[in-house]
């Protein structure tokens, strides 16, 4: 998961610091290729706001969301984003 430090970790769309209280979006480092156009926002974190009005957030959620379900964790599930940034556990596909 992106490490946060309130006051000091600036949000990967907007460039501002996320400050106490913000809600934010943040993943784990999902994309390994560096020529990925999205690899930047892989393991980063964002104001919940800036990652909903972001142009590339369906696409970055379809990216996460077939990257995730390849890892199943040991109680049967793997992590889905939605679209607003949250992640869930969801039990594996059969």
């Amino acid at each position: 998961m992106a490490l946060v430090f309130t006051g000091r970790t600036p949000c990967a769309l907007c460039g501002k610091v996320i400050s106490s209280g913000d809600e934010i979006v943040g993943t784990s480092h999902f994309i390994a290729d560096k020529g990925d156009p999205l690899w930047k926002y892989s393991d980063a974190a964002f104001h919940k706001a800036c990652f909903i009005s972001w142009e590339k957030r369906a696409e970055f959620v379809r990216k996460f969301n077939s990257t995730a379900e390849s890892f199943v964790f040991g109680d049967g599930k793997h992590r889905q984003m939605l679209q607003d940034g949250s992640i869930i556990s969801v039990p594996k596909k059969t």
